[in-house]
């Protein structure tokens, strides 16, 4: 880490100055651990000299559950060793370096799987942390009265009962804080500093570069091959295109857990304005680690440095700008079907921010736009076009911009019924709260005198409608043509099997005879359940009057889904409209 300051040659000096006379001491003396406990102990020596250690820990074995259970790209089994369920380290405070582990140090086997240390070790003078982590094989559940209680085997409560490190010498021991003031004076200085605040946090901040300028990032987080879980990144404020962020194949392990990843990178980014962000996910963070955590513990987050008197300014950002915004459909949940009209006074360019769910090139909850009037799509949210959202891989992440002409639209989102908004079933994004969908000002910056009133007014075309059908309805409307006409047919029901279940179709008003009818044939998908048929086609029909029917059976049907909804639920049904040539647009 940059910015060591005089803080931290104060800090050091005065430590050490205190423990100058100090003879033969307990500098540590750990033992009685619980589970899932990292303990730490900070200490000074004012010279060089070997220290007595004395510790026991736990190998990692296939019974371990941090390697026997896991897929192997979890595991990390590339990335060396795995970590043991008990195991003690020294941090030198000053350089945040490791200077002794007792998984690397020659030890003795004990009963079952236990390891013994018992030696020396030189160190030279300094200020330094030693840490125990302790986590057997066990975990927590949940009782019948709702009480959390741990599930910890025999032989974890044995390990547990022996895991322990005692340290002897020539020195003086930290108070926390006083090992809290070293660790926040090694990282002084940060233009930007982020430190993991907890779970479930999502952290943004702004800053203006005036010119070129070179940046260090060191980043530590929670990472896996196949995402990204508590993980810092950096974005151009303008553009919103990521310059950087925190990887597996841009970080290194951190110590610990293999999911514990730690990135030291410079960059050199040209003037402008960027945002820099840090999210974690609901568990393994410095407030709760659920598997051994990283050897420097308080180093995760994302700081940022950039050298001395190269004219940065930070400056609040917010990513998605609740001024700039003119239409939202956020915080979505299980099941959710939700819609928000808008009308533009004036053609303008509109930024999309939506985060939804998707897998193998398939979106569950997701988005779309529509022109109000025709109902016809102007943009939707498809798998291909999206990225990681951070946290599970399913989340995801789409922001771009479009141009939109004038008029009136209807911005959708859907989601189905798991994995959503406040009831997450895999790892949460990491702006878990924009799930959903915002269109916003594409500049930053929303002139008010662009968004008229929304009214939801009868399209001109429209000839005759039957929507939002519900179970075992039988619905009928009539309609008459002065002239041959050509219609557009715009329907959605139920089909499988190559029969249709939800269907529409138009009579002839004298005879009651079929001239039209919705066939499973020439329908496509319509989102949602395969059984969601849709039909999007241009018929003609002669001068007459005409009946349009509409029939649906006893299951799946508006407001009662039995299976994931249709992409436009509202116009499950059937629809007539004039065809745009027959009415000269």
């Amino acid at each position: 880490m940059h910015g060591k300051t005089a803080l931290l040659t104060v800090l050091m000096t005065a430590a050490l100055a205190n423990g100058a006379n100090a003879q033969p001491a307990s500098l540590a003396d750990m033992h009685g651990l619980s589970f899932h406990e990292v303990r730490v102990q900070g200490f000074s020596i004012a010279s060089p000299q070997e220290l007595s250690i004395d510790a026991t820990g736990a190998a990692s074995t296939s019974r371990n559950q941090f390697t026997s259970w896991l897929p192997a790209a979890w595991r990390g089994e590339h990335d060396g060793p795995r970590p043991w369920p008990g195991n003690a380290w020294i941090l030198d405070l000053r350089t945040r370096q490791v200077v002794w582990e007792l998984r690397t140090a020659s030890t003795t086997a004990g009963r079952r799987d236990m390891k013994l240390f018992s030696g020396r070790v030189k160190l030279p003078a300094g200020s330094y942390a030693a840490f125990y982590a302790a986590f057997p094989e066990g975990g927590f559940y949940t009782d019948r009265d709702g009480v959390r209680k741990l599930d910890l085997s025999r032989e974890g409560r044995e390990a547990l009962a022996q895991f322990a490190l005692t340290i002897r010498g020539a020195g003086e021991r930290l108070s926390n804080a006083d090992v809290k003031r070293i660790d926040d004076s090694v990282r002084a200085g940060a233009t930007i500093a982020m430190p993991s605040v907890g779970p479930e946090r999502y952290t943004q901040s702004g800053f203006e570069l005036t010119r070129p300028t070179e940046i260090t990032i060191d980043a530590v987080g929670e990472i896996r091959e196949d995402g990204e879980f508590d993980s810092g990144w950096i974005l151009d404020a303008s553009s919103h295109r990521t310059i950087w962020k925190l990887t597996w194949n841009n970080s290194v392990p951190a110590g610990g857990a293999p999911k514990n990843r730690a990135a030291h990178q410079t960059l050199t980014l040209p003037a402008g304005r960027y945002a820099a962000f840090y999210a974690t996910d609901d568990s393994h963070d410095p407030s709760e680690w659920n598997s051994p955590p990283p050897f420097d513990p308080s180093a995760w987050g994302l700081w940022i440095h950039a050298a001395a008197g190269a004219g940065v300014t930070p400056f609040a950002y917010e990513h998605v700008p609740e001024k700039a915004t003119i239409a939202a459909l956020t915080r979505m949940g299980n099941g959710e079907s939700r819609t928000r009209g808008f009308t533009l006074t004036r053609p303008m360019d509109v930024r999309i921010y939506a985060i939804g769910e998707g897998r193998d090139d398939h979106m569950f909850d997701y988005a779309w736009l529509t022109a109000a009037a025709s109902r016809r799509r102007v943009w939707e949210m498809r798998y291909g076009d999206t990225s990681s959202a951070g946290g599970d891989p399913k989340n995801r992440l789409v922001d771009t911009v479009i141009h939109l002409d004038k008029g009136s639209y209807v911005l959708h989102f859907i989601s189905d019924d798991s994995h959503s908004y406040g009831d997450w079933n895999a790892s949460a994004p990491a702006d878990g709260a924009h799930w959903g969908a915002t269109l916003l000002a594409a500049n930053g910056t929303l002139d008010r005198s662009a968004i008229g009133p929304y009214v939801e007014t009868a399209d001109p075309l429209l000839i005759a409608q039957l929507v939002k059908m519900r179970d075992s309805d039988d619905g009928s409307r009539r309609f008459s043509l002065d002239r041959e006409t050509a219609i557009r047919i715009y329907a959605l029901g139920e089909g499988t099997n190559g029969e249709m279940h939800d269907y529409g179709w138009i009579e002839d008003a004298g005879t009651g005879r079929s001239v039209w009818e919705l066939t499973y044939r020439m329908t496509e998908p319509a989102g949602g359940a395969q059984k969601n048929r849709r039909f999007d086609g241009i018929i003609k029909l002669p001068a007459g009057a005409y009946v349009l029917r509409y029939r649906t059976d006893g299951s799946h049907a508006f407001g009662s889904w039995n299976a994931d909804p249709p992409e436009d639920p509202e116009a499950w049904g059937i629809s007539l409209y004039r065809a745009l040539a027959e009415s000269g647009r």
